[in-house]
């Protein structure tokens, strides 16, 4: 009778049945459903479960862990409960036996020769050959669990050929902390800091000496990894390393190259003082291009004449600092700035402009007019020590006022008044984050709009519609080059905007620093190779997930010494980044966010293409004006056009 009501019975007739049963509902449901949730407690997707919860937002506490288990049980019924997650203390435990995949000690590797004076290193590195071999699994893992929703890119013939980003950033605890790490290609997903591994850390900076000792072992791996082809998961694979995302600094020391003060500034080319504010240039191999990339058999060569000059000049007896000098003149000497071999080897040429921090840098610097434009205009005199003295009428009042209320930049406003109320001495200094950046590209146009007025005399009124050009295009610029997927006709917009840009601030503006020659023709170069060789766009080479990563490490770090601190950190990143997602594939944890360099604000009637708010169907006073217009005309020119002599 059992299997035939079983059956024979729709399910609602059958939970009807059920239902009316007091036995079943209090006894027999409630033990069937107790054995269920004891086994899922136990089980390894519980385990995930709790991870999961434990890594939120970083690493939670051991109190506001407890917290949540106590506030996620609840009872249904009168005896049936949800699974518990895992205990703290036996969470930790699991974590602790978790084989991390060949994590060994920097300092006893690459210190060993520390003076007893110095700070001892600390600091953990992972074997960099077969954890690529893991990170490959576990992208095969997520490639194969997503099936035609998967965001991974497959470039040629090779499904699982894996091209690796590999480079550095510092200071996630402090000045002098390094992490290394290390992205497969990942389409967008390279901007997450999920997708961005910790292969090395040490409490030391970028250029001591154990971390270049670091990076030639690296250097020796990625050339082994290189020449294997392996199996995995039944797919032949194999990794090679083709991007080296890092700031100029880092780049032009792991390249052996004097820092961008020098006279021959740029990693990228061989730009210099001299030359550097030629317009309508042209950075590339062929012949007829203005500048073109450093040769790495001219490198080679370079170092060595160094190295020979350098044991000269040691065997006289000058002054350190004459050896420098006489050093330093050399190297120019040769059309060179490489000081020794670069430690990146040939890798040195899969080191491309990075988007972020040259946006960064080159707002800070069109900033830096706008602060000094509303000085020059408020004429301030040495007995005012205060913001506050100043009339409200005042342009730098005014600029302030805008920069609070209208751009709300308050750690920006927080070092103005610092910098003014503590006598203005020296020039200004900020370094500008992402977020500044994309509030600047939105509501630059405010602050320009603060600072003019009717009664400005010919060169305020020039010097102005010069920023605003100059901002207008490099908003254009950022909004092209930091993206991921880009088209051809996006490309030389791109192009275009970068060439303006720097035709329109050499002309007409302060001065021409490595960010904006950067800007103005090596990133259109790079963006180029990049889409020719991959067909996406600059965006491949961003440190965005690294910097994001930064909040993530410093939470990994809270619990542990500074003797334990990088062992810890890898450890953790392991579990959230690669043990959590190999077990649970088919989670994708990207975020798309949705901000937009250029406001979406400008689509609307009552917006000026700048940004700033307008009457239906007109233009702001300076877009509108003819001194913008004419510097427009000069930018594209790249020759002052005679109307521009009208301001000048």
């Amino acid at each position: 009778m059992w299997a035939t009501m079983v059956n024979e019975s729709t399910s609602g007739r059958l939970e009807t049945y059920l239902d009316k049963s007091r036995k079943i509902r209090s006894k027999v449901i409630p033990s069937l459903m107790s054995k269920q949730v004891k086994e899922y407690q136990d089980s390894n997707d519980n385990m995930c479960r709790s991870l999961k919860i434990l890594y939120e937002d970083g690493l939670l506490a051991k109190k506001k862990y407890k917290s949540i288990c106590r506030n996620v049980k609840a009872t249904v019924g009168q005896s049936i409960t949800n699974p518990k997650l895992v205990y703290y203390d036996k969470l930790i435990a699991f974590i602790k036996s978790v084989d991390v995949q060949n994590v060994h000690d920097f300092a006893s590797e690459f210190n060993k020769d520390t003076s007893k004076f110095e700070e001892p290193i600390n600091g953990s590195y992972r074997d960099f050959c077969s954890y690529i071999k893991v990170l490959a699994e576990l992208y095969i893992q997520v490639d194969q669990a997503l099936g035609s929703e998967s965001f991974f890119q497959h470039f040629g013939a090779l499904p699982y050929h894996f091209r690796i980003a590999i480079g550095a950033d510092g200071a996630p605890f402090g000045k002098d902390d390094e992490a290394t790490a290390s992205s497969s290609y990942v389409g967008k997903h390279i901007q997450s800091e999920r997708d961005n591994f910790l292969l090395c850390g040490a409490n030391c900076s970028e250029d001591h000496p154990s971390m270049k000792q670091y990076a030639k072992k690296l250097m020796q791996d990625i050339a082994h990894i290189e020449t294997q082809s392996y199996i995995i998961s039944g797919f032949n694979c194999k990794s090679t390393v083709e991007l080296v995302p890092s700031d100029m600094k880092w780049l032009s020391t792991m390249s052996g190259e004097l820092n961008n003060a020098a006279y021959y500034f740029s990693p990228f080319g061989n730009v210099n003082d001299d030359n550097k504010r030629v317009r309508n240039g042209s950075l590339g191999d062929d012949p007829s291009c203005r500048w073109h990339p450093w040769n790495y058999n001219e490198r080679i060569k370079v170092a060595r004449e160094v190295a020979n000059k350098r044991e000269e000049l040691c065997r006289s007896n000058n002054s350190n600092a004459t050896k420098r000098n006489k050093l330093l003149n050399f190297i120019r000497e040769q059309g060179s700035r490489q000081e020794y071999e670069p430690l990146l080897g040939k890798l040195v040429h899969c080191g491309f402009a990075q988007p972020l921090h040259n946006s960064n840098n080159a707002w800070a610097y069109f900033h830096q007019l706008m602060l000094e434009t509303a000085l020059a205009k408020s004429c301030i005199t040495g007995s005012c020590k205060q913001i506050e003295d100043l009339p409200s009428d005042s342009p730098f009042s005014l600029y302030i006022t805008v920069l609070k209320n209208q751009l709300r930049v308050g750690r920006l406003v927080k070092r103005i008044r610092t910098w003014f109320n503590e006598g203005r001495k020296g020039p200004f200094s900020y370094r500008f984050t992402g977020k500044e950046t994309r509030i600047f590209c939105h509501k630059f146009m405010f602050v320009l709009h603060a600072l003019s007025q009717a009664t400005d005399p010919p060169q305020t009124k020039l010097k102005i519609a010069s920023i605003a050009f100059c901002c207008l295009q490099l908003r254009d610029a950022i909004s092209y080059f930091s993206r991921v997927d880009i088209t051809l006709a996006e490309l030389e917009q791109c192009k275009k905007a970068c060439l303006y840009l720097f035709n329109a601030n050499a002309l007409l503006l302060k001065s021409v620093t490595p960010t904006l020659w950067t800007v103005g023709y090596a990133i259109p170069r790079h963006i180029e190779i990049l889409f020719d060789r991959y067909g996406m766009g600059l965006g491949i080479n961003s440190m965005q997930g690294r910097e994001a990563k930064h909040v993530r490490l410093s939470e990994f770090a809270k619990h542990s010494t500074k003797s334990t601190r990088w062992s810890m950190v890898l450890r953790h990143d392991y579990m959230c980044n690669v043990w959590i997602r190999m077990n649970e594939p088919g989670r994708v944890l990207y975020t798309t966010h949705k901000h937009h360099y250029i406001p979406r604000e400008i689509e609307l009637e009552t917006f000026c293409y700048c940004g700033f708010p307008i009457c239906k169907g007109q233009q702001c006073s300076i877009c509108i004006s003819d001194v913008f217009k004419a510097v427009e005309e000069t930018a594209i020119a790249g020759a002052l056009i005679k109307e521009i002599h009208r301001y000048i």
